[in-house]
C-alpha cells in the first residue's frame, strides 16, 4: 500500500455528501422520541422508526467504510504518510470531539442550575461531579458506564479516534494480509470484548482494503 491514487472532484463531492448524510442519520438514530413517551404522536413514532430503525442502520457502516477508504487513499510514503494523516485527524476528529463532549456536559449543567428550568430536568450530568476527577474525565470523553460517553450520540467518533490512533497497525495488517485480515476482523465482530470496537474496525478496514484493491487495479 505504498502507492497513491487520486479521485476526481466529482467522486470526492459524492463521498463528502454521503459522509454528511451518514453523520446526520447517526445523530437522528439517538434523538427520537417514542409513541408511549409523547401522547398523540403515533405517526411521528412510525416515521422516526422507519428513518432511524431501517434507513439509519446503514449510516454507521457507511460512515466507517468511507473513513477507512479516504484514510488509506493516498499513502505514497507508506508509514510516513499514515503518521501524517494521524496528525491531521487531531484537528478534524479529536478537537471537534472534545468540543462536542464539553458542550453536551456544559449544556446539561446549565439546564440543571438555571432557575425555572432545573425542576423540569432530570440531569444525568450533575451526579458526575461527585466522582474523582479521573472518573469525571472518563465519563465525559470515553465511557459514562453505558458503553458511550456522556454525549452518547458521539460514540461513533470516539471509536473512530481509537481506530485512527492505532491505524499504523491496521495499515501493516492490510498490507501483508489483505482480504484475509478483513475476514478475521469480520469474525471478531461476533465477539463482545469490552472497549474493543471490532464492529467499527471491520467497516474501517473494509474501506481501506477497497482503496488498496482500487490501487492494484490501476483505478
Amino acid at each position: 500500500m505504498n502507492k497513491s491514487v487520486s479521485i476526481s472532484s466529482y467522486t470526492s463531492d459524492k463521498i463528502r455528501l454521503l459522509s454528511l448524510v451518514s453523520i446526520i442519520l447517526v445523530l437522528y438514530i439517538h434523538s427520537g422520541f417514542h409513541a408511549d413517551e409523547i401522547e398523540g404522536m403515533v405517526m411521528n413514532d412510525r416515521v422516526q422508526e422507519f428513518v432511524s430503525g431501517i434507513i439509519g442502520r446503514c449510516a454507521v457502516p457507511l460512515f466507517y467504510m468511507i473513513s477507512g477508504y479516504l484514510f488509506f487513499l493516498k499513502v505514497p510514503d507508506g508509514m510516513t504518510s499514515i503518521y501524517g494523516k494521524m496528525r491531521k485527524r487531531v484537528g478534524t476528529l479529536v478537537v471537534p470531539y472534545i468540543i462536542g463532549c464539553m458542550f453536551f456536559v456544559g449544556f446539561g449543567v446549565l439546564m440543571a442550575v438555571l432557575p425555572g428550568v432545573s425542576k423540569y430536568m432530570n440531569s444525568s450530568v450533575m451526579p458526575l461531579f461527585s466522582e474523582p476527577i479521573g472518573e469525571i474525565l472518563r465519563s465525559i470523553f470515553y465511557d459514562a458506564g453505558n458503553g458511550s460517553p456522556c454525549a452518547f450520540q458521539l460514540w461513533f467518533l470516539r471509536d473512530l479516534i481509537l481506530i485512527v490512533a492505532t491505524s499504523p497497525l491496521w495499515y501493516l495488517c492490510l498490507k501483508h494480509l489483505k482480504w484475509g485480515f478483513v475476514a478475521v476482523v469480520f469474525v471478531l465482530t461476533y465477539f463482545d470484548v469490552p472497549h474493543v470496537p471490532f464492529y467499527s474496525l471491520f467497516w474501517f478496514v473494509l474501506g481501506g482494503q477497497l482503496t488498496k484493491a482500487k490501487i492494484e487495479m490501476g483505478g
